[in-house]
């Protein structure tokens, strides 16, 4: 495939699906190629979709693991439905293409729909160290020419599936692109101040959980400058918690949600934060210096395995959420101030030099080579 005149975008869902494709899709117009999203109405992907000014299609899937019993035949019906939906929306105008049109998955429940796709090669982007199971399926099955895996757990997991090698490819995660002009700033305006800046991330959503153990816990240490995102919807519940708890208000800025993280990312000494792929990944681009909570109820423990892909090389902090989770924290914490600037300095870069650099690039190149 010398030249690629239209792509197939398949993401849906959350945020750590869909962000990536974004990014992807952003690449291939600045290419010049025609890209069509295909996605559902659940997550913000066809909002996405609209400020792209690109075609979006929506089909009806929906999750179904972890579900109860209605809620997965409902989401089997919606499987079924999807396929009939693609044979009406893609087939006939596809019928008198003799051209072949790639189309590329961000795995999630929504690449089920890549199963009906049969006018072109699928490609797979896969965001987090323990593939999904839909990825897993897929890869397994022989449907997918050409998988992309976001870390180099992501890639010896699924050559132990697959015995071709070749098509599994190390690219790391798709980012913005203004990640990757923070490390030289963030390593100057490191430990700087009088106030160690911590920034809590919980999320677009937010974390509840985080939201009342982080206010606990900061409040037992000394100096800090803290930066908080509460999830929309949670402002006023987060600052009563942070009141009740005797922060300074001079100390600490709630913010619901973030529209330029890349600036506070630069701001930080250290982050507080979940553990999903493009966090992780985002942490590592960036240089910076990351104590992990992951989720606890993620779907095959993914959060955890993401977290421990850094610390395994001393690259940043896990903490796993408990019922100790905040005397956990506040020992971190203490431990890291107490800790030579130049160790922290030295996991910053270990950090950094694990990143794999513009993902979009390599993505790209090698669809268009294929």
């Amino acid at each position: 495939m010398s030249e690629i005149k239209k792509i197939y975008i398949l993401s849906g869902g959350t945020g750590g699906h869909v962000y990536p494709a974004k990014v992807m899709a952003e690449k291939f117009l600045s290419e010049g190629v025609e890209v069509i999203w295909i996605g559902t109405s659940r997550g913000p992907e066809k909002k996405i979709a609209e400020n792209l000014k690109i075609k979006f299609i929506k089909i009806p899937l929906s999750g179904f693991r972890g579900k109860s019993f209605f809620s997965k035949f409902k989401a089997l019906i919606a499987f079924f439905l999807t396929g009939i939906y693609f044979l009406i929306k893609i087939w006939p105008f596809k019928i008198f293409v003799k051209n072949e049109i790639p189309l590329l998955a961000f795995g999630g429940y929504v690449s089920l729909a890549a199963f009906f796709y049969f006018k072109g090669p699928v490609y797979l982007q896969e965001q987090n160290t323990i593939p999904g199971s839909v990825s897993r399926l897929l890869v397994s099955t022989k449907k997918v020419k050409k998988v992309f895996c976001g870390f180099k757990q992501t890639q010896k997991y699924f050559n132990k599936i697959s015995n071709e090698e070749d098509k599994i490819i190390l690219s790391g995660n798709p980012l913005n692109l203004n990640i990757y002009n923070l490390y030289e700033d963030s390593k100057k305006n490191f430990l700087k101040d009088n106030f160690f800046k911590v920034l809590v991330l919980g999320g677009s959503q937010g974390s509840r959980s985080l939201n009342s153990a982080m206010p606990k816990a900061l409040s037992k240490i000394e100096n800090l400058w803290i930066k908080h995102q509460c999830g929309r919807g949670n402002f006023e519940e987060t600052q009563t918690i942070y009141k009740e708890n005797s922060i300074q208000k001079n100390r600490v800025e709630i913010i619901e949600y973030l529209e330029n993280i890349h600036e506070y990312y630069g701001w930080a000494d250290i982050i507080i934060c979940r553990s999903g792929a493009l966090t992780v990944s985002e942490i590592a681009c960036s240089g910076s210096l990351g104590i992990f909570i992951p989720l606890p109820w993620a779907v095959d423990n993914h959060q955890f395995f993401n977290a421990k892909s850094l610390k395994d090389i001393n690259a940043g902090f896990l903490v796993e959420e408990t019922k100790n989770l905040e005397e956990d924290l506040i020992l971190v914490l203490e431990n890291i101030k107490k800790t030579e600037v130049t160790k922290l300095e030295l996991m910053k870069e270990n950090s950094y030099r694990s990143s794999l650099k513009h993902p979009e690039k390599i993505i790209y190149e090698e669809i268009k080579r294929t």
